[in-house]
């Protein structure tokens, strides 16, 4: 370490750990979830001070690079989601275009009468009802979106009796109605968890999150579905192309 450049001690520890991370990530000697370093270690190694490889440790999950866990140390952290926000997309396609393994997991599919907010979102009359489909949508087998979906049941009548644990929501309309989606307005806000949403999501309480909000139509322009959901902020970076 050159303790007379303009650099601070910790960010030049930062960027050699960095490059050496991507290194080993690149090679297989390294995946998301190994154990990665101590603050004793970069001590030793660098004649650091522990403030100094803490505040270096901070930097690097402050960056997505790694994730600190009480009782087991510093593990290499899980890729982040990159997110664009200049055309539609759908999120398994999306996800396993990076490489990564979509999944998700039912947690509630029902009929109910739709909300007074719900229903002005999808122009239905007071006393309509809709399909609530609530997942927990996985990346890599991790916890990282927590949607609700709502949608016109007389348009998608039965679409609570479908194969939601195989199939997904677009594929369905798709193909059982022939309403595929082709439009959306989406709507990002950042936000501190709440104590359910955090423990479904696998982190803690407060931690920082994107909420988010997608109105879907069909090619006739009609509403057919709003989504609603919280995103780990430790896990996704968002995108926007301007031109």
């Amino acid at each position: 370490m050159d303790r007379t450049h303009p650099l601070p001690l910790y960010a030049q520890v930062k960027e050699v750990v960095v490059s050496e991370l991507d290194r080993a990530l690149a090679s297989g000697l390294l995946r998301p979830g190994d154990f990665f370093t101590t603050e004793r270690a970069l001590c030793r190694r660098f004649g650091i001070s522990a403030i100094t490889a803490k505040r270096t440790l901070d930097e690097l999950e402050a960056a997505g690079r790694v994730s600190r866990q009480r009782g087991r140390g510093t593990m290499v952290a899980q890729p982040r989601v990159s997110q664009t926000l200049d055309h539609f997309y759908r999120f398994t396609t999306h996800i396993a275009s990076q490489g990564l393994v979509p999944s998700w997991r039912n947690l509630r599919v029902a009929v109910v009468r739709a909300a007074p907010d719900v229903a002005q979102a999808l122009a239905l009359g007071a006393r309509e009802m809709v399909v609530e489909l609530r997942r927990l949508r996985l990346v890599n087998g991790e916890p990282f979106f927590l949607q609700t979906s709502y949608l016109p049941h007389r348009l998608f009548p039965g679409l609570e009796r479908k194969d939601h644990e195989r199939r997904s929501v677009y594929d369905l309309l798709a193909s059982e109605y022939h309403r595929p989606p082709v439009e959306c307005r989406e709507t990002f806000e950042p936000v501190l968890l709440r104590q359910e949403e955090a423990r479904l999501l696998g982190v803690r309480p407060r931690s920082a999150g994107m909420r988010l909000e997608r109105l879907t139509r069909s090619a006739d322009g009609v509403a057919i579905e709003l989504s609603r959901g919280v995103l780990r902020g430790d896990r996704c970076r968002l995108t926007v192309d301007l031109r």
